[in-house]
C-alpha cells in the first residue's frame, strides 16, 4: 500500500506542489480547490474524484463550481489533500472558513438623495430601478414581506446552506438588507427585482464554499443587468477574491462590506477583492460609523448607522441595526439605479459613475476615500 502511494503520488505530480492558503477560521476537514484556468473543469474534477485512492484516503467531492471559480468543494483529511496537491492542474487549494454576516422610512435614504446637511425629510432618487436584477447574497429573504411588492424571489437552488430553506430567511439580516436594496418604502432602488441567495444559517454564519457556491450559481444564472450585492465578509481569501473578478467579468456589479472590526479592510475578504465595490459605513452626523472598516480598498460611503428596513419573523416588521451591511445595500440600491438609467454599463462604468458623481469631501474620520453615495 505505501509503495502504490508513493508510485500515485509521483504520477500525479507535477515538478511543484500547489500551494495551501491557510486562514484564520479554518473549518477542519474542508478545502476549496482551484484549478489552473485553461483547466476544463467537470474533466479535472473527475480525474481526482476516479484517481485511485482519493476516496480511500478521505476525500470527497462536495460541490463543483464552473463560473465564478473554476474548482470545487471538498473534504479532504490529509492524505487525500496531499494527493490533490500534486495534480499539475491545480492551481491552488484554500483551507475553508467561516464567514458571518457584517451587521452590529431610514434616515440613509434622506441623506443620499441630497449633499449637503441638513436632512430635508424627503427621498427623490432620479429613477429606481426597474427591470435591474439584483442577487442578495445573505442569509436569504423573506419573500412575501409586504415592503418587497411581490419582487422578491427565493427557491432551492439558490440555496447553499446544509439545510435547505428554499432561499426563504430566518435570520433577519437578508431581509434587511433586501430592504435597503429594493424595498418599496425602505429601498432606494424600490422597484428592482430581489433574489434572496441563501449561504448563511439561520444563526448568519457559513462557510466559504458555501459563499462561494452562491457566488457560482449568480455568475451562472444571473439576468443582467445585474448587481451582487454581498454584507458578509470572513479573514483574507484568494478563492474568494477569484470569484469576485470572475463575477465581474461576467458583467456583475459586486458590492461588499468592508467590515466591521475599526482595522483596516485589507484584512477581509471579499472586501479586499480588487475589483469589488468596498464599503465603509457613515453616521448620521456624516462621520465615519465608529465600527467601520476603513484604508485604501474602500471605494465609497453609505449610510450605515441605525438603519431601520425589512426583518425576517412577520410581513410587516422592520428593525434597526448598524453595520457595514446596512451600508453595502445602499450602493447596491446606487448601482441598480445607474443600470436602470443606462443599462449597457458595464461593472466598471458602475464604479466609475459612482464614485464620479458621488459627494465629495462631507465626511469627517474618513481614514479612506471621502466619497458619500448620491443618487438624486
Amino acid at each position: 500500500m505505501k509503495f502504490l502511494l508513493i508510485a500515485l503520488f509521483a504520477t500525479a505530480a507535477s515538478a511543484m506542489i500547489a500551494p495551501l492558503h491557510t486562514v484564520k477560521e479554518k473549518i477542519d476537514g474542508s478545502y476549496i480547490v482551484v484549478f489552473n484556468d485553461d483547466a476544463k473543469t467537470l474533466a479535472s474534477v473527475s480525474t481526482i474524484k476516479n484517481s485511485p485512492f482519493f476516496s480511500s484516503l478521505g476525500g470527497r467531492v462536495d460541490r463543483v463550481y464552473g463560473s465564478a471559480l473554476n474548482g470545487f468543494a471538498a473534504t479532504l483529511a490529509p492524505k487525500a489533500l496531499e494527493l490533490v496537491r500534486r495534480f499539475n492542474f491545480v492551481k491552488y487549494v484554500e483551507e475553508d472558513q467561516i464567514m458571518r454576516i457584517d451587521a452590529v422610512a431610514s434616515w440613509g435614504l434622506d441623506r443620499v438623495d441630497q449633499q449637503d446637511l441638513p436632512l430635508d425629510n424627503s427621498f427623490t432618487p432620479r429613477n429606481d430601478g426597474e427591470g435591474v436584477n439584483v442577487y442578495v447574497i445573505d442569509t436569504g429573504i423573506n419573500p412575501t414581506h409586504v415592503d418587497f411588492g411581490g419582487r422578491a424571489y427565493t427557491e432551492a437552488s439558490m440555496d447553499f446552506v446544509s439545510i435547505n430553506r428554499g432561499g426563504v430567511d430566518c435570520n433577519g439580516h437578508g431581509s434587511h438588507c433586501a430592504g435597503t436594496v429594493g424595498g418599496t418604502t425602505d429601498g432606494v432602488a424600490n422597484q428592482a427585482n430581489l433574489f434572496g441567495v441563501r449561504v448563511l444559517s439561520c444563526l448568519g454564519s457559513g462557510s466559504n464554499t458555501g459563499v462561494i457556491g452562491g457566488m457560482d450559481w449568480v455568475a451562472d444564472n444571473h439576468v443582467k443587468p445585474a448587481v451582487a450585492s454581498m454584507s458578509l465578509g470572513g479573514g483574507p481569501s484568494q478563492s474568494s477574491d477569484d470569484a469576485v473578478t470572475r463575477m465581474h467579468n461576467a458583467g456583475v456589479t459586486v458590492v461588499v462590506a468592508a467590515g466591521n472590526d475599526n482595522e483596516d479592510a485589507s484584512n477581509h475578504s471579499p472586501a479586499r477583492a480588487p475589483l469589488a465595490i468596498t464599503v465603509a459605513s457613515s453616521a448620521s452626523d456624516d462621520t465615519r460609523s465608529s465600527f467601520s472598516n476603513f484604508g485604501s480598498l474602500i471605494d465609497i460611503f453609505a449610510p450605515g448607522s441605525s438603519i431601520t428596513s425589512c426583518w425576517y419573523d412577520s410581513d410587516t416588521a422592520e428593525k434597526t441595526i448598524s453595520g457595514t451591511s446596512m451600508a453595502t445595500p445602499h450602493v447596491a440600491g446606487g448601482a441598480a439605479i445607474l443600470l436602470a438609467q443606462d443599462s449597457s454599463r458595464t461593472p466598471d462604468d458602475v464604479v466609475n459613475t459612482m464614485t464620479s458623481e458621488a459627494t465629495s469631501g462631507a465626511l469627517t474620520d474618513t481614514q479612506s476615500v471621502n466619497l458619500l453615495l448620491y443618487v438624486g
